[in-house]
């Protein structure tokens, strides 16, 4: 089970996760996308949640995904979370790369 973090852990971590914020209990992070590059998106972003055995909530409207992190067995933000959500970023920055077939 993940540890909990704690308002300073969560503060020193949104530091370092550019356009990430807290929301009550969660990590946000809103991102403009086209429709049509949506599906791409989220599929990338499975794939990196499925690596870690943690997954987002996501949910899209026109043009925008959001993405909301918590450790639901914890009721909160864990170093879990902190990871995912620096994984999203790569995923958007499109440094993590599929491995050759």
């Amino acid at each position: 089970m993940a540890q909990r973090l704690d308002d300073d852990a969560i503060t020193t971590a949104l530091a370092s996760l550019a356009g990430w914020e807290r929301v009550a209990n969660t990590l946000v992070k809103e991102v403009e996308v086209d429709d049509d590059a949506a599906d791409n998106l989220e599929g990338a972003v499975a794939k990196a949640a499925d690596e870690l055995n943690h997954h987002p909530q996501v949910d899209r409207s026109s043009g925008v995904t959001r993405f909301t992190l918590w450790t639901h067995s914890d009721g909160g933000v864990t170093d879990k979370d902190v990871e995912l959500a620096a994984r999203i970023d790569q995923v958007l920055s499109g440094t993590v790369q599929d491995p050759p077939a």
